[in-house]
């Protein structure tokens, strides 16, 4: 009975230290092992990156990536600006210099000061989507900044319209195209059939290459070089054969009326006026002041057609337009055809009639003794 008694007391103690110890270790608490997976959070940082965009202009971009709970923080890239108010007075200077090498004068537009332009507001006239460049129906819009949602941004305007008091009126248009800088002319004084104000980049080099420069940050000047002196180049012994002075009409190959004005010293094609001036044959045209607006006229007999010869103020390649007037019958009676040439074997393009009525009746017409393109071939 004592073993027994001994015994029982043995297993007591031993039941009773074994517990103790299974309790013990049910409640270690949670700070042991913190480093594993099922307790932890761990971060990474990525570094702050820099990419370099057009025109000098930057992005920065960062993000951190929470890999514990699975979520991911980024800050947004925040994009340079193209265009902002110390590059729009470099412009205004720049433009100071460089009208008075064109012997014009300039203001510049904005949406609180528009400009009349031949009664449109620019650069309200933007919101109206009326404008095209190459014939081409453009998206375009105001920015302050050069970025935006359209093809086209525009940043400034600048136009002679309130010192101008004829049909001679300059609109430009100072642009990012899809982030490149462009300046967009145009002259055109009358509404077209599509409705819409066609612009083309400028020829004018001095004027897009400054532009170009202040886009990037870079200083703009007008060279010595393009100073405007009287050019004993322009005189006016020209003179315009008197067949052609007046308005014509002519549908092309797709349908589309053209309008082709010619004056004593002007020639306005489908809004787009020039004047046309004489040259000296041994003064190089590169040599020139640019103009925009100015050609080269000239005439010459091709064929018994007394043409006149047009081409660019500054053209130093290149046969240019010619235009002449042919008489053709028509249900027996002789009318005045005018004929739009080119190439070096000044072959027909286009031809037009004294009356939008005659053009219609005539479109598509070709006559046998006129030489066309087609037949060049």
């Amino acid at each position: 009975m004592k073993l027994n008694r001994k015994l029982m007391l043995f297993l007591s103690i031993t039941g009773l230290l074994l517990t103790t110890t299974a309790c013990s270790s049910n409640s270690q608490p949670a700070f042991v092992n913190k480093d594993s997976k099922s307790t932890s959070t761990q971060k990474k940082t990525v570094k702050t990156s820099t990419k370099k965009e057009k025109n000098g202009a930057t992005v920065a971009s960062s993000s951190s990536k929470d890999t514990g709970s699975g979520s991911i923080n980024s800050t947004s890239a925040k994009q340079t600006d193209y265009w902002n108010g110390a590059k729009a007075t470099a412009l205004s200077k720049f433009m100071d210099q460089w009208q008075e090498t064109m012997d014009q004068q300039y203001a510049s537009y904005t949406p609180a000061k528009n400009v009349n332009f031949y009664g449109l507001k620019y650069p309200d006239e933007l919101a109206q989507k009326t404008t095209a460049v190459d014939d081409q129906q453009i998206p375009i819009e105001w920015s302050d900044t050069g970025r935006g949602n359209k093809d086209y941004e525009v940043v400034a305007v600048y136009s002679d319209a309130e010192y101008t008091h004829n049909m001679s009126q300059h609109l430009y248009l100072f642009v990012l195209h899809d982030g490149e800088p462009e300046v967009l002319i145009t002259q055109q004084n009358q509404g077209m059939p599509d409705h819409l104000i066609h612009f083309k980049q400028t020829e004018n080099t001095v004027l897009s290459t400054g532009f170009a420069n202040i886009v990037k940050g870079r200083s703009a000047t007008v060279p010595s070089s393009s100073k405007q002196s009287k050019s004993s180049s322009q005189n006016s012994a020209l003179t315009v054969p008197a067949a052609l002075k007046r308005t014509w009409y002519g549908y092309d190959d797709e349908g589309k009326l053209n309008t082709v004005t010619i004056t004593a010293d002007t020639l306005t094609s489908s809004g787009s006026k020039i004047y046309l001036h004489t040259r000296d044959a041994n003064i190089d045209p590169s040599k020139e002041p640019q103009h925009d607006d100015w050609a080269s006229a000239s005439t010459a007999n091709v064929r018994g057609i007394n043409f006149l010869n047009i081409r660019g103020w500054n053209q130093t390649a290149g046969a240019g337009e010619s235009y002449g007037v042919k008489q053709e019958n028509v249900d027996g009676q002789n009318i005045d055809v005018m004929i739009e040439a080119g190439g070096a074997g000044v072959w027909c393009s286009q031809t037009y009639y004294t009356s939008a009525d005659l053009a219609k009746k005539q479109q598509g017409q070709k006559y046998d003794d006129i030489i066309y393109y087609d037949d060049a071939d």
